[in-house]
């Protein structure tokens, strides 16, 4: 969900737990799932003329790769 997404960078650099082991050396490889449940709704006209996969991969899906894949920020 979207407030999890949101809440990746507090889980990985304030907490202590995850942020000394989130490194290249500690992970081999990151695989991201999109099962999106929710129907195509008010979104058909939209994916009619953008598609769905230059949508979810586009938007989504390579802003999750950024916050897996983002150096530790200077400051919070």
């Amino acid at each position: 969900g979207k407030e999890t997404v949101q809440n990746l960078l507090v889980l990985r650099f304030a907490n202590t737990l995850f942020e000394r082991s989130w490194s290249q050396r500690d992970i081999d490889h990151v695989q991201i799932t999109v099962a999106e449940t929710v129907g195509l709704e008010k979104r058909a006209d939209y994916y009619d003329g953008v598609g769905a996969l230059r949508d979810m991969v586009q938007n989504h899906v390579l802003q999750l790769l950024c916050l897996f894949a983002i150096e530790p920020p200077n400051t919070l």
